[in-house]
């Protein structure tokens, strides 16, 4: 990050105001995705204009004008490729030296390389560029960053059916085959200089789904069945909430792709070129995020890509090859097939983690948060009123039942974690939202001292112990990122459990987690 963003980065979140610049009839799919965190966690967010309807029954917007407000009131201005693309002058004194906010600017260019050219580049503080490549070199204020979930790809993909009932087979349905790309205001260096292109097409050597295609298609068909169909989204649909949103999507959403990604036990998401390293000859592939990567994971599909880590990838946060998708090594893919055949659950347990995982670290609330993170925002953690550690599970006690009862189950919790073998990375989190914070101290404190005064704990050893008491909405959202597991009494407040929407969080009784070092 530049050094203007230093000097002007606000004390806290809760001082934050963020103004978006929008184009009408474009889709800031990126955009979206951090202001629909915002709007959970209660940071004022503002635009050029009204615009992203949510329903078609009302005049409810994701973004919204507010004619007293500009973006000289903001803490952080976000504009995207849609506002130079077509053309636009850049707002008014946006990088004036005096300035007390930060410039950002939202890059998901289509190609190997961002469009801007490095005059433009430089009026930003970050420049969150997706199709990043851990082997290609990008300007200091560049962040990595990926097309991510929206609430909308996040509703259609809600209810899933079991993964038994999926086809065994693989949706391989590329609409654009990635042959070339039509390209403007392009930037290529060369041994002998810059060649810029106003205008021009980009042919790729080694587009990735032509080359799976070719490679891929004949190897996997060995072992599921492909289906290559190619989804037609000219026509609207007939309900109004999803023709809504196929116009505000430029015709990409469409609830019969979902459906259909929703009958198939894997999809193929292959994106971008591979391109040879002119040095060393090692192969890396650059534009490589689509919309089919992140749909297909919400949907629970098994998510067929290159692997990232041998192809140089980069993310935010990148998946585990083989627990949250499957990245194909093009020099050995019968490898691949082989250990798909010789694991017949294999297929279900990346679906399960895969989506868990995108949902987790891709959903809005997340996205957001890294946002407010990179730029550098000192006090994320203060949406939650206590610490977190790296594990934290959470537990829910009836505090109504016997005083008898509940100490027991207090005191076989306490024991599983001081006793467990990564207990100094562990804290348990316990729900007081029936009780007052007083009364709950005076019934843990009871507990620890009988731990103490049985030698099973030391001073030194005492667990970290939170309270989660009333918590609002967006604290909820932001703690569910950060749990790893509950504990399951056998006197539980069901009500607490249904209100913190827990319901993906693996569980384990209580017996289970005493014995679990």
């Amino acid at each position: 990050m530049n050094e203007i963003a230093d000097n002007f980065i606000p004390e806290n979140v809760e001082t934050c105001r963020v103004f978006f610049y929008l184009v009408e009839g474009s889709f800031p799919h990126l955009a979206i995705c951090i202001a629909e965190g915002l709007k959970v966690l209660g940071i004022p967010s503002y635009a050029n204009l009204n615009y992203w309807k949510t329903s078609p029954e009302t005049e409810d917007y994701l973004f919204t004008r507010d004619p007293n407000v500009t973006h000289k009131d903001c803490s952080v201005v976000v504009l995207d490729k849609n506002w130079i693309f077509t053309g636009l002058p850049f707002p008014e004194n946006l990088s004036h030296p005096a300035r007390n906010y930060l410039t950002i600017y939202l890059d998901d260019m289509d190609g190997p390389r961002s469009s801007l050219l490095p005059e433009a580049l430089k009026k930003f503080n970050v420049v969150f560029r997706t199709h990043c490549n851990s082997r290609t070199q990008y300007p200091e204020n560049f962040v990595p960053w990926s097309f991510g979930l929206s609430n909308r790809i996040l509703l259609e993909t809600l209810n899933l059916p079991k993964f038994k009932q999926r086809r065994k087979s693989i949706l391989i349905n590329f609409r654009v085959d990635q042959k070339e790309l039509i390209v403007s205001n392009w930037m290529q260096k060369t041994e002998r200089g810059v060649v810029i292109a106003h205008k021009g097409v980009v042919i790729p050597d080694y587009p990735l789904r032509p080359l799976a295609r070719q490679q891929f298609i004949p190897l996997i068909q060995e072992i599921m069945s492909v289906d290559d169909t190619i989804d037609n989204f000219n026509n609207p649909p007939s309900d109004s909430y999803h023709e809504l949103h196929w116009t505000q999507t430029g015709q990409r959403h469409h609830p019969n792709y979902y459906k259909r990604l929703q009958e198939f036990a894997a999809c193929a998401s292959f994106a971008g070129w591979l391109i040879p390293n002119s040095a060393s000859g090692e192969p890396f592939v650059e534009w490589w995020d689509s919309w089919r990567f992140w749909e297909s994971l919400a949907a629970g599909c098994v998510t067929f890509h290159v692997d990232f880590d041998k192809y140089g990838i980069e993310l935010p946060v990148r998946p585990e090859n083989w627990r949250h998708y499957i990245g194909i090594d093009l020099d050995n893919i019968q490898n691949a097939v082989d250990r798909i055949a010789s694991d017949p659950g294999i297929l279900e347990r990346i679906s399960r983690e895969g989506r868990q995982w995108a949902i987790d670290n891709y959903g809005p609330v997340p996205t957001a948060l890294r946002f407010l993170k990179a730029l550098g925002f000192k006090s994320v953690d203060e949406f939650l009123p206590f610490e977190i550690a790296e594990i934290n599970v959470i537990v829910f006690p009836q505090w109504l039942q016997s005083e008898t009862a509940l100490h027991a189950e207090l005191l076989g919790v306490l024991r599983a974690i001081v006793t467990h073998p990564d207990k100094n990375r562990m804290s348990v989190l316990i729900d007081t939202s029936s009780i007052s914070e007083e009364k709950a101290d005076i019934i843990l404190s009871s507990v620890v001292m009988e731990l103490l005064m049985s030698a099973e704990l030391e001073m030194t050893d005492e667990p970290a112990i939170s309270l989660v008491g009333n918590l609002s909405a967006a604290q909820w959202e932001v703690l569910r990122l950060h749990l790893h597991a509950r504990i399951v009494l056998e006197n539980e407040n069901q009500d607490a459990i249904a209100r913190a929407k827990l319901e993906n969080l693996p569980s384990f009784p209580l017996v289970r987690a005493a014995n679990s070092n």
